[in-house]
C-alpha cells in the first residue's frame, strides 16, 4: 500500500474509531436513571478532552517512552495519524471506566483521577504490550486492546468501585435504565466504530485487516445470540438491553485476537464471551455485592480476560502470517504469553488505581455528598436537566 494510500486509510480508522466515545456516551447514558443522565453522558467527553491533551503534550512518548513522538512535531506525516489513533484509544479507556462509578463521582476528582491514570496505568500498559516493552519481548499479543483497553478499564472500574463505594440504596432502590433506545444507538456506534480498531494499527496489510474486520462481526454476532439465548432460558424473556450487551461482549473479547484467528475461532470467542460476561453481570456480581453500576468489569475485564487467552488458544499462523501459533495449532508458549500479560495488567492496574485513589482522595472526596446524590448530578453538579 503507498503511503498517500495508508494515510488515507488511517484516517478514515481513526475516525472511525472516535465513534466509540460518544457510543460509549450514549450507551452509558440511557442506561442510568434520568437524574443522572446528562452527567453520565459528560463523563466519557471529558475522558476524550483528558486524553487528547496528554496525547497533544507528550504524544506517543506516554507509550514508547521518549520525546521523539510529540504530535505537533509530527503534524501532516503518517506518525501523527498514528498518534491520534492512540489517543483516541486512551480515550476509551478512561472513557469505559466511568461506567463503574457513575450516579456518584465528583467531577473534580475523576479529572485528577483521570490525568494520572492515563500518564500512570495505561501509558505503561501500553508500552509494555504495543511500545516494545517487556510483554511485547515475551511474545504477547494484544491486536487492538484487549488487555491495554479493556483489561485495564475493567479492572480499574471494579477497584474504583469498591473504594469509592455504592450509589445510595444500591439493592434495595430500583435502578432501572431510564432510556433504552439512548443505549441502543450507543451500541451501534460503538460496534460500527470497532472496525477502526483493525484498520488502524499501522503496520497492518490490508489483508490482516480484512480478515479482522470478518472476525470483528462475527464475534459479535455470536456473543449477542449466546447472551440473548441463555437470558431466555434463565428468565423466559430476552432483552434488547441483552443482546446490545453480548454483542458489546463480544467485540470487547475479540479485540485482542482480531488479527489473528480465523472466522470460526472468533465464533467461538464470541460464545465464550456471550457466556462468561452473563454470568459475572447476573450471577457472580449480586454475590459479591460489588456496585459496578454499569457493569464495566463484567464486560470489558471477564470480557478482555477472555479474548486475551482466547488469542493463546486460537491464534493461527494460517490467519497472519505474522502473528503466531496458539495451543490447539501446536504451540503452547503462546497460551502462557497470553496468561502472563493478563496476571501482569490485573496486578498493575489494580495495584496502581488503588493507590491513586488513595492518594488523591486524601485532598479531594471522590464522592458528591448524600443530597446531591439524592437530588440528581445533573443539577447540582451542571445545573442542566436531560429531560425538561
Amino acid at each position: 500500500m503507498m503511503a498517500s494510500d495508508r494515510t488515507l486509510w488511517l484516517l478514515i480508522a481513526t475516525a472511525f474509531l472516535m465513534l466509540i466515545v460518544p457510543g460509549v456516551a450514549l450507551f452509558y447514558g440511557g442506561m442510568v436513571r434520568k437524574k443522572n443522565s446528562v452527567n453520565t453522558m459528560g463523563l466519557p467527553l471529558v475522558a476524550l478532552v483528558m486524553a487528547s491533551l496528554v496525547w497533544l503534550v507528550m504524544g506517543d512518548a506516554v507509550i514508547d517512552g521518549t520525546i521523539a513522538g510529540v504530535i505537533l512535531g509530527h503534524a501532516g506525516s503518517e506518525s501523527a495519524i498514528v498518534l491520534a489513533h492512540g489517543m483516541m484509544a486512551a480515550a476509551l479507556a478512561l472513557a469505559l471506566v466511568v461506567g463503574g462509578i457513575v450516579e456518584r463521582i465528583r467531577l473534580s476528582f475523576f479529572l485528577v483521577f483521570g490525568f494520572a491514570w492515563l500518564l500512570l496505568v495505561y501509558g505503561p500498559i501500553a508500552h509494555w504490550l504495543w511500545g516494545g516493552g517487556w510483554l511485547s519481548g515475551l511474545g504477547s499479543l494484544d491486536f487492538a486492546g484487549g488487555a491495554v483497553i479493556h483489561i485495564s478499564a475493567g479492572v480499574t472500574a471494579l477497584v474504583a468501585a469498591v473504594m469509592v463505594g455504592p450509589r445510595k440504596g444500591y439493592g434495595r432502590v430500583e435502578m432501572m435504565p431510564h432510556h433504552l433506545p439512548l443505549s441502543f444507538c450507543g451500541a451501534g456506534l460503538m460496534w460500527v466504530g470497532w472496525f477502526g480498531f483493525s484498520a488502524g494499527q499501522s503496520s497492518t496489510p490490508i489483508t490482516t485487516a480484512t480478515s479482522a474486520f470478518v472476525a470483528i462481526q462475527l464475534s459479535g454476532i455470536t456473543a449477542a445470540l449466546t447472551w440473548m439465548a441463555v437470558e431466555w432460558l434463565q428468565r423466559d424473556k430476552p432483552t434488547a438491553l441483552g443482546m446490545a450487551s453480548g454483542a458489546v461482549a463480544g467485540l470487547v473479547a475479540i479485540t485482542p485476537a482480531a488479527g489473528y484467528v480465523e472466522p470460526l475461532s472468533a465464533l467461538v470467542i464470541g460464545l465464550g464471551a456471550g457466556g462468561l460476561c452473563y454470568m459475572v453481570v447476573n450471577f457472580v456480581k449480586p454475590i459479591l455485592g460489588y456496585d459496578d453500576s454499569l457493569d464495566v468489569f463484567g464486560m470489558h475485564g471477564v470480557g478482555g480476560t477472555w479474548g486475551m487467552i482466547a488469542t493463546g488458544l486460537f491464534a493461527s499462523t494460517a490467519a497472519n502470517p505474522d502473528g503466531s501459533d496458539g495451543l490447539f495449532y501446536g504451540y503452547p508458549y503462546q497460551l502462557f504469553a497470553q496468561l502472563v500479560a493478563v496476571l501482569a495488567v490485573w496486578a498493575y492496574a489494580a495495584g496502581m488505581t488503588f493507590l491513586i485513589i488513595k492518594t488523591v482522595r486524601g485532598d479531594l472526596d471522590p464522592r458528591v455528598d448524600d443530597e446531591t446524590e439524592i437530588v440528581g448530578l445533573d443539577l447540582r453538579q451542571h445545573g442542566e436537566k436531560g429531560y425538561t
